[in-house]
């Protein structure tokens, strides 16, 4: 459990990072080509991402419910502690216009909006976790399927649960927020995020081998 809950922390740090870049870079299409990034850290380093572990809960059967929870508290921490840290430093002043923007959007938005961005997201990413998991680690299939439909995601402005608890913990570091939007965002991005997860999961279940790589 300790090694997957510091798996967990670690991915919501990767993730960050990535939204973080995204942030930096003023080009959306850019932006969006550097987001994945983070991903990619995810697929090669520790895999115990919320919107991983979803898709193959369903898939292969490798993880659990209770892993769902160990992943999404462990990835908020991370995301948390990379928020913290990067309010300390000049990297706040430095991506702050834009972390406005994308942070009031995300507190501001209503619950249903949330649920079905949050679905299309997971959709994406789902896809890019199964089609990941065909080919070899740091294979060139793999990295184009996986920056190819997180690009998409990002582009679309898709919400995705790790990256908006990076996106919101910046925010509410910078500008302050109402506790009641936080909690509203994270749930209805939560929630789409594993419709769009077990959905995808499920379905896809076929073509993918009954035990883990």
């Amino acid at each position: 459990m300790r090694q997957k809950l510091f798996s967990a922390i670690m991915v919501g740090a990767y993730i960050s990072l990535g939204a973080m870049t995204y942030l930096m870079i003023p080009n959306s299409m850019v932006a969006s080509l550097f987001f994945a990034a983070g991903i990619f850290l995810v697929f090669n380093f520790n895999n115990m991402l919320f919107t991983r572990v979803c898709p193959l809960t369903a898939a292969t059967g490798e993880y659990r419910l209770t892993d769902w929870l160990l992943a999404w508290i462990g990835n908020g921490i991370g995301a948390f502690l990379t928020a913290a840290i990067s309010h300390f430093s000049r990297l706040e002043g430095k991506i702050a216009e834009r972390l406005q923007t994308v942070g009031q959007l995300k507190l501001d938005d209503n619950f249903i909006s949330l649920i079905i961005m949050g679905f299309f997201c997971a959709v994406l990413v789902s896809y890019a976790v199964l089609i990941g998991k065909k080919f070899k680690s740091g294979s060139f299939p793999q990295i184009f399927f996986v920056w190819f439909f997180i690009t998409a995601f990002v582009f679309c402005g898709f919400d995705h649960i790790v990256a908006n608890m990076y996106y919101i913990s910046a925010y509410c570091l910078a500008f302050g927020a109402e506790p009641l939007k936080i909690i509203s965002s994270l749930v209805a991005v939560t929630l789409g995020n594993i419709l769009g997860g077990l959905l995808i999961g499920t379905v896809e279940k076929k073509h993918l081998p009954a035990q883990p790589l």
